[in-house]
C-alpha cells in the first residue's frame, strides 16, 4: 500500500513528501526543503529504503538538502528539463544568502508525460509551469503532488524569476480536469482534494 508522509521544514515551511510502500519500505522523496537533517531522521526512524529525490521545481526552499539527502542515501535526483538553469543558479534559485552551498546536479532530466516507474509504483510527470517555468506535479494513482503550482484555497506566485501568470492558469487547466477524488499535496501548507479546490480555489471556479 502507498502512503504519503509529510515533512514540514525550513522558514517557508516547505512541505517535503516521503511517498512510500508500507511493506517494502522502498521510498521516493518530494522536495527535501531546507532540514536534510530532519528528513535524514525521518527515513531512518522509519526504516524506509530511499530510491529516487524529485524536485517538483529548482527554488531552494524546495531543493537546498539535496546534495545531502543524495550523498547519504545514494540515490539519484529527478528534476525537470525545464528547470535545471533554475536550479544550479543560486540566484535564480533564490538561494542568495546561501550561494557557497554545493549545488547538487540530477542524473534525471523529465520530459512532460514521462512515466516514472519505481520498484514499488509508477507516476506520471506533468509539466505544469508558471511558478516557474520547469515546474512538475506528480501524479499517482490517487494523489497529486503539486509543489508551487497549486496550493489549498490559491495557486502558486507568479512574479519571480521565470514565473508566468498566464501559464500557471494553463497548467491549472489541466489538473481542473482530472478525477475531483484526487488527495492534492502541495509544496505549502495543508493537503486538500481537488473536489474541495474546484468548489471553493477562486482559480479552479469556472
Amino acid at each position: 500500500m502507498i502512503k504519503v508522509k509529510k515533512v514540514v521544514s525550513g522558514g517557508l515551511k516547505e512541505n517535503c513528501y516521503l511517498v512510500y510502500n508500507s511493506e517494502s519500505l522502498q521510498v521516493a522523496i518530494v522536495d527535501p526543503g531546507e532540514d536534510g537533517e530532519k528528513v535524514i531522521c525521518e527515513i531512518k526512524t522509519h526504516k524506509l529504503k530511499p530510491e529516487l529525490l524529485v524536485n517538483t521545481h529548482g527554488h531552494y526552499d524546495h531543493t537546498f538538502s539535496n546534495e545531502q539527502i543524495c550523498h547519504e542515501f545514494k540515490i539519484p535526483l529527478a528534476i525537470h528539463k525545464d528547470e535545471l538553469e533554475i536550479l544550479i543558479d543560486s540566484k535564480k534559485s533564490l538561494s542568495l544568502v546561501n550561494s557557497l552551498r554545493t549545488i547538487k546536479k540530477p542524473e534525471i532530466l523529465f520530459e512532460d508525460n514521462q512515466k516514472m516507474k519505481l520498484s514499488f509504483t509508477t507516476f506520471i510527470v506533468l509539466h505544469t509551469p508558471g511558478h516557474t517555468k520547469g515546474s512538475i506535479c506528480l501524479l499517482f494513482e490517487d494523489f497529486l503532488i503539486t509543489g508551487d503550482t497549486l496550493f489549498a484555497g490559491t495557486i502558486g506566485r507568479t512574479d519571480l524569476k521565470s514565473g508566468s501568470h498566464e501559464e500557471i492558469l494553463k497548467s491549472i487547466s489541466k489538473i481542473k480536469k482530472m478525477i475531483p477524488s484526487l488527495i492534492i499535496y502541495p509544496g505549502h501548507g495543508s493537503r486538500t482534494t481537488l473536489a474541495n479546490e474546484l468548489r471553493h480555489n477562486p482559480y479552479l471556479i469556472n
